[in-house]
């Protein structure tokens, strides 16, 4: 075969391939967009520090959409080039930060005008109480995560376009809801009076570090009342703190439980009590600890 045949032939053969590849990644994302969205943020934290360029489209360095378009470009997904148009695309998502999932593409007001989009970012997770959240970008300072309570996003803050098929609801529900029946169980003795007087017979949410809400008619959250927080141990077993000591802290690219015990002046094991956390408990961005 005459070699400008065989080389023609070999590229055809790996267009076919690459959409066959991008056409798997379509149907795995209708099937599993939670795993997708896992992995957009993880090819998106790949590049964490790369220096921010006006018009740069990557991979050495990025402007805003530049970068949102790099790294949903990697799973088979256009997004438009300019943040204008990028709070088109997709559909809108309307509600609180719990009504966000994980990959949506978050708008901003720009550095002149607020109200018309200039900027654009990657939500992760919101916090326990769904009242703030984190995202990851190109700014000024390079890819980094911010928090949407940071002054400046939030006096800019526009609204939310969901690029992936929603995630099914068992699998978006990730915070379980317990019956109080179901979890006090065996219980006995003093613990499970204090817990029944507290909260009668509502259902209520447990969130990873220890913290709790209700759960109104309405499916929300409803932060509990009072002065007490109803804290789960590593062991199982439960218990009231005064929740006006509590001081908490958000994970952040780069933590691990030492560096986080070691910054606020914990040992590790308190750490890990406070949370209800084991030594093979594994944190991750976004999530809410209890240090204090």
């Amino acid at each position: 075969m005459h070699r400008c045949l065989r080389w023609l032939l070999a590229g055809l053969l790996t267009l076919v391939a690459a959409a066959g590849a991008a056409a798997q990644d379509t149907e795995a994302a209708q099937e599993n967009p939670r795993k997708v969205a896992d992995a957009i943020i993880k090819e998106a934290g790949r590049h964490l520090g790369k220096p921010y360029l006006y018009g740069g489209n990557g991979p050495q360095s990025f402007d805003c959409t530049g970068f949102t378009c790099y790294v949903y470009n990697k799973f088979g997904y256009k997004l438009s080039r300019s943040s204008a148009d990028q709070a088109h695309d997709g559909r809108e998502i309307k509600g609180g930060y719990d009504k966000f999932q994980k990959g949506d593409i978050i708008i901003f007001g720009g550095r002149a005008n607020k109200k018309s989009p200039g900027h654009v970012g990657i939500f992760i997770a919101a916090d326990s109480l769904a009242q703030s959240f984190t995202f990851i970008h190109a700014c000024n300072s390079g890819v980094t995560i911010s928090h949407i309570d940071e002054p400046y996003y939030a006096q800019r803050f526009i609204g939310v376009r969901r690029i992936l098929p929603d995630f099914p609801p068992e699998e978006r529900a990730h915070k379980a809801r317990f019956n109080l029946k179901e979890l006090i169980g065996d219980k006995t003795g003093a613990a499970r009076d204090s817990v029944l007087n507290a909260v009668q017979e509502r259902s209520l949410v447990l969130f990873p570090d220890g913290s709790w809400a209700f759960v109104g008619e309405d499916g929300k959250y409803v932060a509990p009342p009072g002065d007490k927080d109803f804290v789960l141990n590593a062991d199982g077993t439960w218990r009231f703190e005064e929740a006006s000591s509590a001081v908490f802290y958000t994970v952040k690219a780069g933590d691990t439980l030492p560096k986080i015990a070691r910054k606020f002046g914990v040992s590790l094991e308190s750490l890990r009590e406070m949370n209800g956390l084991t030594s093979k408990s594994v944190i991750r961005l976004g999530d809410r600890l209890r240090v204090q």
